[in-house]
């Protein structure tokens, strides 16, 4: 079965993604074109350029690949990709978004114009770094004229650039629905913030054929690498256990 793939931000949690994709290509889904924001961009040019998903884990809880985040000062953001690291050349063996197996398209957001950028073609390691670039923690990425950072700002769950392709679009969410809060000033502020960040993903939600994630992620830090072997096992369980199996099996 045919299918495309949206792929959500979600920091530390991007494990789920690569359970998941583990447990489709498992099953003998083909993935026509992937469209990721933040490491939903990353794991996505990763895996058009060939490296599975199995072997992204093990990147991604590499010393290496930490060390490949710099500290900056407080200038332009806390951290900088170093974007000549021997692993991120691992993580992405190819040059350019265009040289890879998948059709892949990356989300980024343009600070300069406050606008969506879209890349389907260009350098696949500084795009991909521009996507994961949160800010404050890390600084924007230069790019021919733009000023670059984390696509999830402003389109977390990227459906529009695979919609032209006439087949199943799954969208994998790393940030389940929540329902409450802390009241606190604090846990006010949060919630306000989630909930508008969180209607737009709503609209973008409703046009997949196919919506996967998990309540658990909910427990499970954006920042921290501790626990990605379990964010591995419960992406890749809740695929098993999701009815885009029973479809595909009609």
């Amino acid at each position: 079965m045919k299918i495309v793939l949206a792929l959500s931000g979600g920091a530390a949690r991007g494990a789920f993604h690569l359970g998941a994709i583990e447990a489709l290509l498992e099953k003998d889904f083909q993935i026509e074109a992937i469209s990721g924001s933040s490491i939903g961009a990353l794991i996505g040019m990763s895996l058009s350029a060939g490296v599975a998903p199995r072997e992204q884990l093990q990147i991604y809880k590499s010393k290496e690949f930490r060390k490949a985040m710099k500290f900056s000062g407080f200038k332009r953001g806390l951290f900088h990709i170093d974007m000549d690291a021997k692993i991120l050349k691992k993580l992405i063996p190819v040059k350019n978004i265009e040289n890879g197996n998948i059709d892949m398209y990356i989300t980024t957001v343009d600070l300069y114009s406050g606008k969506i950028v879209r890349f389907c073609e260009g350098e696949a390691v500084s795009l991909c770094s521009a996507s994961i670039s949160v800010v404050p923690l890390f600084e924007p990425v230069s790019y021919r004229d733009y000023q670059l950072v984390d696509g999830g700002i402003m389109d977390n769950l990227p459906i529009e650039p695979i919609q032209k392709y006439g087949v199943p679009i799954v969208g994998i969410d790393l940030h389940p629905k929540e329902v409450g809060f802390k009241n606190s000033i604090f846990g006010i502020s949060k919630r306000s913030a989630f909930l508008m960040w969180r209607a737009s993903v709503e609209d973008q939600i409703e046009v997949c054929d196919y919506y996967i994630t998990n309540q658990k992620l909910k427990n499970y830090s954006l920042f921290s690498s501790k626990k990605l072997d379990e964010l591995f096992e419960i992406g890749y369980q809740t695929v098993l256990n999701h009815s885009i199996l029973e479809c595909k099996d009609r």
